[in-house]
């Protein structure tokens, strides 16, 4: 094992354990639960150790800017989920929802959170453009990578290891480019950690875990010093965005055996 798989393996068992424990932790408060699709009750407590895992791996490394950018979309998302678990009237539901309230003069804690990681996202990028010598065009890039995969992974987290299963994968095809070790240690170490309560249903990430999971999934990827690749990334994130808010992820997986198999790979709900 070379050092920087070494640093990459210390970080990610260190992400692991600590969002490991605080999911464990406090999983039973009640502050925490929610009802699911299937109507059983899960805990937000893997969102908020995932959440802690990422920012204090962004602290250890010294990587501020990451740290602070993780900690504003995951208290937006944590604003959303205490929201969410009011028994009030029906919220607002994706950006259009949001974008329609803001039109009746209604702010939304929605609305909110999408300020947050877009002007979160917006000063991460203008901190990696100006450490990678990178012009505006590709700050708008990277902005829309990083912002638009919080939004994606929160889609993404409907059920049980959904969400998960999508930041591996987009994780593993940024670790193609010349990625911090232990960045890319501490993501995979806070999905694995999270990963035997979700994949149970037991807990779930919530806004505040999806929003800073999929956060840190765009960091990683705006590493890569391709413009083409990231022009790519770019479009892709904005068309599954758009894609989202027309159409049902969950009924699209469904009507396919091969995604089906996957989504269904490692859950122990049934």
């Amino acid at each position: 094992m070379n050092s920087r798989s070494a640093i990459a393996f210390a970080g990610g068992v260190g992400a692991a354990a600590l969002t490991a424990i605080i999911t464990n932790v406090i999983r039973t408060a009640p502050s925490l639960q929610r009802t699911n699709h299937t109507g059983e009750q899960v805990s937000l407590s893997e969102g908020i150790g995932a959440a802690t895992a990422l920012i204090g791996s962004a602290v250890a490394r010294r990587d501020f800017a990451a740290a602070t950018a993780l900690a504003t979309t995951a208290n937006a998302g944590l604003v959303d989920d205490i929201e969410d678990l009011r028994e009030e009237a029906p919220k607002a539901k994706g950006l259009a929802g949001h974008f329609q309230a803001l039109k009746r003069g209604e702010l939304t804690t929605g609305a909110v959170k999408v300020a947050a990681i877009g002007s979160s996202a917006a000063g991460y990028a203008l901190v990696h453009c100006e450490r990678y010598d990178r012009g505006f065009y590709d700050w708008v890039i990277d902005s829309i990578i990083v912002a638009g995969s919080a939004n994606i992974a929160n889609l993404f987290d409907l059920r049980p290891g959904r969400a998960l299963k999508a930041c591996v994968a987009c994780s593993l095809v940024a670790s193609t480019g010349r990625v911090s070790p232990r960045s890319f240690g501490a993501t995979l170490g806070t999905i694995a950690g999270s990963a035997p309560t979700d994949l149970a249903g037991k807990t779930m990430l919530g806004d505040v875990g999806a929003n800073a999971l999929g956060l840190q999934v765009g960091m990683l990827a705006i590493v890569p010093s391709s413009r083409t690749f990231r022009t790519g990334m770019a479009a892709l994130t904005l068309g599954v965005i758009a894609a989202g808010e027309v159409l049902s992820f969950s009924k699209f997986i469904e009507s396919s055996k091969v995604l089906s198999a996957l989504d269904e790979l490692g859950v122990k709900t049934k």
